[in-house]
């Protein structure tokens, strides 16, 4: 998964002379707690919710480039999001700043980026259904679940029944239950549907 295709495009951002306090209503406003700092198209810095805060006890009349973070932490948009999400996660960041060899901004990968490519990876966006198979001696359970593989979408996970070794269960996303029941009936093995998530 690469960092290009789940970023945030156009995010917001502000100017070095933009004033701090307009910045800071405009962030409690909107719900954020950073901006890019832009200027010519150019990443210059990061100002960040605590920043401001602490910038504003002390004075009111002040500008966003005596309060940011310059030369932030960026990534570049071919970077895995395994390896941004480990540098979110350890530096404790809410997002970091996507940009171009010439430091020009392209995107902001946040950690709700993050979540949405584990939720489109793993396909959290479709319903799972539980079915449970009967199994005869004449298909093992990998013949079992290289079935239902080469007819779903994704096997999430599954398992055999500690106490019936005949009993298996496989968690899938889009089965063609038609096709599945077919030839495993044609084997003696049987499959019903068990559970579904609402």
């Amino acid at each position: 998964m690469l960092v290009k295709d789940y970023m945030t495009l156009n995010p917001r951002t502000v100017t070095p002379n933009d004033s701090a306090q307009d910045i800071a209503e405009k962030m409690k406003a909107l719900n954020y707690r950073q901006f890019p700092v832009v200027e010519d198209g150019k990443l210059v810095g990061i100002i960040t919710e605590t920043d401001l805060a602490n910038a504003l006890a002390n004075s009111e009349n002040i500008t966003v480039k005596e309060v940011m973070v310059t030369e932030p932490l960026t990534l570049m948009e071919d970077a895995s999001i395994e390896n941004a999400s480990d540098i979110i996660r350890i530096k404790n960041f809410n997002s970091l700043p996507v940009v171009s060899d010439n430091n020009e901004l392209l995107g902001l990968l946040t950690v709700t980026d993050i979540l949405d490519a584990l939720r489109s990876t793993f396909s959290f966006n479709d319903k799972p259904i539980k079915l449970e198979v009967n199994m005869s001696d004449e298909l093992s359970l990998f013949d079992v679940l290289h079935l239902i593989q080469n007819n779903s979408e994704k096997v999430i996970s599954f398992s055999s029944a500690p106490l019936n070794r005949q009993l298996s269960h496989f968690w899938v996303v889009d089965c063609d239950l038609g096709r599945v029941d077919k030839v495993l009936r044609e084997h003696n093995c049987t499959i019903s549907v068990v559970h579904s998530e609402e």
